[in-house]
């Protein structure tokens, strides 16, 4: 099946459960890779992120139940799993800027979310330097977080901001041993099939990597040791100015790179890779399809 279709699969399964539980895992599995990595694929895409989306579609078809039946407003609210009528009340008219009462009393303007469908576009607004690397096998060194995956683009800056004040920087520029994937980590990791409600996100450093003349370096007290093996990666140069240039790279793997190239998502984390003067790599593991 084609990537796109894969991922429009995943909108038709939001659709068909607008009034059910929406498991994110699903959604993952759709496109075959992880829930933060679709997560964030799909933020790229939509210029929304997941919950938003899911939300505003919820809100959407609420709105026209109002309209159109005779339902009492909190069994619409419970239907598109709000737990109270105020809480229903709250978010609808968050979103419509009215109360659910005046659409049912009243002539009122409404918003609609409408439903995404994918396509792919090439804009070419940007070039993108990369390459395709066939890495051995290799470790990080590091510190590893659970986080819950909805609030993962939430909570990781303050990581990264914390480990600069708590001395885990200091800790890695001592132990430093300038192997790739080079520079600072940041580490997305989770399982294609396993917990959706969270994440692991790992700082690091390689300290050691297979066939290479390296010495393994043994991790400092506190840190962990984790292993990944040998595989496809696509490595992407993200110079410039933080957050925007990695973000642009993002954007434009999912939107215009990843469509095109004849590879799929291999199910490994993302790492991104902080170097110096503003230079960056991202590394997305790869593979034929």
């Amino acid at each position: 099946m084609d990537w796109i279709e894969k991922l429009n699969k995943s909108i038709r399964y939001i659709e068909d459960n607008l009034d059910k539980e929406i498991s994110y895992e699903k959604l993952a599995g759709f496109a075959d890779c992880s829930v933060y990595n679709y997560q964030r694929m799909f933020s790229y895409l939509a210029d929304k992120p997941l919950a938003e989306y899911i939300r505003n579609r919820r809100l959407t078809v609420a709105a026209f139940d109002l309209l159109n039946g005779r339902d009492r407003i909190i069994d619409i609210g419970l239907k598109y799993g709000y737990e109270s009528q105020d809480a229903f009340s709250r978010a609808f008219k968050n979103f419509h800027g009215v109360s659910p009462s005046r659409v049912r009393n009243e002539t009122v303007q409404l918003r609609s979310c409408p439903k995404l469908s994918f396509q792919i576009t090439i804009k070419g607004e940007h070039h993108m330097n990369y390459q395709i690397e066939q890495w051995p096998a290799f470790r990080v060194m590091g510190i590893s977080y659970r986080v819950k995956t909805e609030k993962a683009f939430e909570v990781i800056p303050g990581i990264w901001e914390a480990a600069w004040k708590n001395g885990v920087m200091d800790s890695f520029m001592t132990n430093y041993p300038d192997y790739r994937p080079a520079g600072f980590l940041g580490i997305a990791e989770g399982g294609r099939w396993g917990n959706a409600e969270e994440m692991r996100y790992i700082l690091a450093v390689t300290n050691w990597v297979d066939g290479e003349e390296c010495t393994p370096i043994s991790p400092p007290e506190g840190m962990e040791e984790i292993s990944y093996p040998a595989a496809t990666w696509a490595v992407f140069e993200a110079n410039g100015e933080l957050p925007e240039a990695v973000q642009r790279v993002y954007k434009q793997f999912y939107t215009e790179w990843l469509p095109n190239s004849g590879y799929a998502l291999a199910d490994l984390p993302v790492i991104e890779c902080y170097l110096q003067e503003n230079r960056q790599e991202v590394w997305i593991a790869v593979e034929n399809k």
